[in-house]
């Protein structure tokens, strides 16, 4: 299962601390306006399934761009 977290904030970064520990997922891919808070909240959690990205999740567009 591949997961697309939109939100790097205080939720999101909880939210990536509690994934690390599952193996349920093969890749996450935390994603928010702010680029430098995802990869900050990414990179965090020391795991390699874990990537990062900049969306403006206002634009439907931009989401269903960053899924493909």
């Amino acid at each position: 299962m591949r997961i697309l977290l939109v939100g790097a904030g205080g939720v999101g970064s909880a939210f990536c601390a509690i994934a690390a520990r599952r193996e349920f997922f093969e890749q996450i891919v935390v994603c928010d306006y702010d680029e430098a808070r995802a990869k900050q909240a990414a990179d965090a959690v020391g795991d390699s399934r874990f990537s990062a990205a900049q969306v403006d999740a206002t634009s439907a567009d931009a989401v269903a761009e960053l899924v493909r």
